[in-house]
């Protein structure tokens, strides 16, 4: 009876303010980047880029030691609020200024914001439905802000076009401002436990959570080296559709809509899965999708079968991260859930930056089809063998079993 009753997530009012403004500061975000990347484009170079890229990843790895320790030590709506104005500033800045040196820059404190605020949604996210919904909710927010940065990469260009680079700037600061009014409504607050943010350090607490827990050991281990492999194919993807297949920019454009629509329907489906079996065996299949697909699309010769290659990439990267996500809340403890949340995104955006790196010499040295063939037989690999990582260690175990070992 308890899981009839609890069925839907929008009966709860603070989920109803939290996951539409999450999504619009995501299409905030979307606006920005492509702002930012026609502004730095003029008159820089390729490094420019590369380092307005490192600008938006570094510094959530570097907030690891702090971002969980102020999640978890401090009220969630003195942390939200305070983490969203920082955000606001930084997206007035960079309005305003339009020389690189000050853009990176405050680019670099944007995202200090944000490595504090994501870990603090993603903790109080469960306070407000409850553990049994924390899948759902995490599958919906996921597809809610993949339909946003669609949206918000399709505005991006018409709005610098319509008001320019600061216009649209500006938008990207009201989306945080919307965000700060709604930390400032939601009633549900997360506050530390007296001496809960003494145990240990920030990431070191945040690792023994994962590192202390039979599932999340073999997984987080696997997506930090997935993230290698399946992330620099991006570095190459432009060269394969341009290149390669000689397709114009277009249609480089609607392969990348036909990923992010399947991202959102594999997160959307995540949210259906029960249990910790099954969003582990969410994690697997998308691991294996994305291989399979990335072959398929390094051996793609017409648009059909690329797009049929780029919608299951997506489709699979949805699945694997809110699969993931969930499975990461739901087995960490309470009192040290901003220091996981705040561990696993920095550790996995520090693989990503290491994946753009290696994604540049793969494509040197075994060109865009090569490197798409290879990362994704390795990607498949890694797959079966997490998948029976993953069997060994939940054989024998109920769902309601493996619920009951982070409690």
């Amino acid at each position: 009876m308890k899981q009839i009753l609890q069925t839907s997530i929008w009966s709860h009012r603070d989920i109803r303010l939290v996951l539409p403004a999450r999504a619009l500061s995501f299409a905030g975000d979307s606006i920005a980047l492509i702002a930012l990347m026609l502004r730095v484009s003029e008159g820089h170079g390729p490094a420019a880029i590369t380092a307005l890229l490192l600008a938006f990843a570094v510094p959530t790895v570097a907030m690891i030691p702090f971002a969980g320790r102020i999640v978890d030590g401090f009220d969630s709506r003195t942390v939200l609020v305070w983490s969203g104005l920082l955000q606001v500033v930084a997206g007035v800045g960079l309005a305003l200024v339009h020389d690189l040196v000050h853009t990176l820059a405050l680019v670099c404190v944007l995202q200090v914001g944000q490595a504090v605020a994501g870990p603090a949604w993603g903790a109080l996210i469960p306070r407000i439905v409850g553990e049994d919904l924390v899948g759902r909710a995490t599958g919906t927010s996921q597809a809610l802000i993949g339909v946003a940065m669609l949206a918000g990469s399709a505005a991006g260009g018409v709005l610098v076009g319509w008001a320019g680079t600061r216009g649209a700037l500006l938008v990207d600061a009201g989306t945080f401002l919307v965000l700060v009014l709604v930390a400032q409504l939601v009633q549900t607050r997360r506050r530390p436990e007296p001496g809960s943010a003494d145990e240990g350090g920030g990431v070191s607490a945040g690792l023994r959570a994962i590192f202390g827990d039979d599932l999340l050991r073999v997984l987080v281990p696997a997506i930090w080296l997935f993230v290698v492999a399946g992330e620099a194919v991006n570095v190459v993807e432009v060269f394969l559709i341009t290149g390669e297949l000689g397709l114009g920019p277009s249609l480089y454009g609607a392969a990348g809509a036909a990923t992010g629509a399947g991202a959102i329907l594999g997160a959307w489906y995540s949210g259906r899965l029960n249990g910790d079996r099954s969003r582990a065996a969410g994690v697997v299949v998308g691991m294996a999708a994305i291989g399979g697909s990335s072959v398929l699309m390094g051996l793609a010769g017409n648009l059909v079968t690329l797009m049929i290659g780029a919608t299951a990439i997506g489709v699979g990267s949805g699945l694997l991260n809110a699969a993931a996500n969930a499975l990461v809340v739901t087995r960490s403890a309470e009192t040290v859930r901003g220091r996981v949340i705040a561990a696993l995104n920095g550790t996995v955006r520090s693989f990503s930056i290491l994946a753009m790196l290696l994604g540049g010499l793969a494509g040197a040295v075994l060109g865009p089809r090569g490197t798409f063939v290879t990362c994704g037989l390795a990607c498949a690999v890694a797959a079966a063998v997490v998948g029976a990582l993953v069997a060994r260690s939940t054989a024998g175990t109920k769902d309601s079993e493996l619920e009951a070992v982070s409690h």
